[in-house]
C-alpha cells in the first residue's frame, strides 16, 4: 500500500500571516486520530521567489484510501481546505504565482487569512531516507 501526500500552496493576506500560521497548524493537530493519518507540515517559504506569505500545508496518510476517508468528515467544516463560503465554487488561484501584474487574491480559507493557490494529491512512487 502507497503512502499518499496532499501538498495544499496558499498565500496569507498580507497582515494576517501569523492568524494563517496559526490556523494551518491547529488544522494539523486536529487530525490527529483519524485512521490513516501520519501527521504533517507547515512550510513558509523563505527564498522570496513566491508571493510574500506563501505558506505550504502538507498532509501524510498510509494510504489514498485513509486520505479519501478524510474528506467527506471535513467538508462541511470550518477549515483551510474548503472555503469559508461553502457556496464559493472558485478555483485555486496559482496562476497568480506567475503573473507580472500585482494578483488580486481572494482570501476566502481559514477565516478569511488564506488564500488557496494550489493543491495536489499525490500517490507516493518512491522514497529514500538518507543514510
Amino acid at each position: 500500500m502507497a503512502k499518499r501526500r496532499d501538498v495544499f500552496i496558499y498565500v496569507s493576506e498580507p497582515g494576517k500571516v501569523d492568524e494563517a500560521k496559526d490556523c494551518l497548524r491547529d488544522f494539523l493537530r486536529s487530525l490527529d486520530g483519524h485512521p490513516g493519518y501520519l501527521g504533517g507540515s507547515v512550510l513558509e517559504e523563505v527564498a522570496n521567489e513566491l508571493l510574500p506569505g506563501t505558506l505550504v500545508l502538507i498532509l501524510e496518510f498510509e494510504s489514498t484510501e485513509a486520505a479519501r476517508a478524510l474528506w467527506p468528515k471535513i467538508e462541511n467544516t470550518s477549515n483551510p481546505l474548503y472555503p469559508d463560503d461553502k457556496s464559493d465554487k472558485s478555483p485555486d488561484q496559482g496562476a497568480a504565482f506567475f503573473n507580472r501584474a500585482e494578483p488580486r487574491l481572494k482570501f476566502s480559507r481559514g477565516n478569511g487569512s488564506l488564500a488557496r493557490m494550489l493543491h495536489v494529491h499525490a500517490s507516493e512512487v518512491d522514497e529514500f531516507v538518507a543514510a
